[in-house]
């Protein structure tokens, strides 16, 4: 019985936290716009991340973490760590992305939960059909 109503608190955590995700997402769309083209002036995308800035919402949280490791300078795919890219952030275009951390924890919670729920229904499934 615990682990239906814990289910669903994982569920319901994941929803919310997705919903969430989505009207970070909304309220600053305008800003994520602005520094991908401010970006995108100076600087190529990397090969995956050019994909990813073309997909919208479902695309932001890998461009969200790659802005953000651009920001800490912290190594990110595909990137060296001599690339000019480090020196966007440079004192500059930093009010643009104070929405980000958050955006980019709502979204990391909402798919771990989600992989939860996956993983918790595949581990029945194999249980049901093959230990009972």
């Amino acid at each position: 019985m615990i682990a239906h109503y814990g289910a669903l608190v994982i569920v319901g955590v994941g929803v919310i936290c997705f919903i969430a995700s989505i009207i970070s997402y909304a309220f600053n769309r305008k800003k994520y716009y602005t520094l991908l083209s401010l970006f995108q002036k100076e600087h190529i995308f990397p090969t995956p991340y050019s994909f990813h800035c073309l997909v919208g919402f479902f695309g932001a949280a890998p461009i969200v973490y790659f802005f953000l490791g651009l920001k800490r300078e912290k190594k990110i795919l595909f990137v060296k760590m001599d690339d000019k890219a480090y020196s966007f952030f440079d004192n500059k275009n930093v009010e643009l992305t104070k929405w980000m951390p958050t955006f980019y924890y709502l979204w990391n919670i909402s798919m771990a939960c989600c992989s939860f729920v996956i993983i918790c229904g595949i581990v029945i499934k194999i249980k049901l059909k093959y230990f009972l």
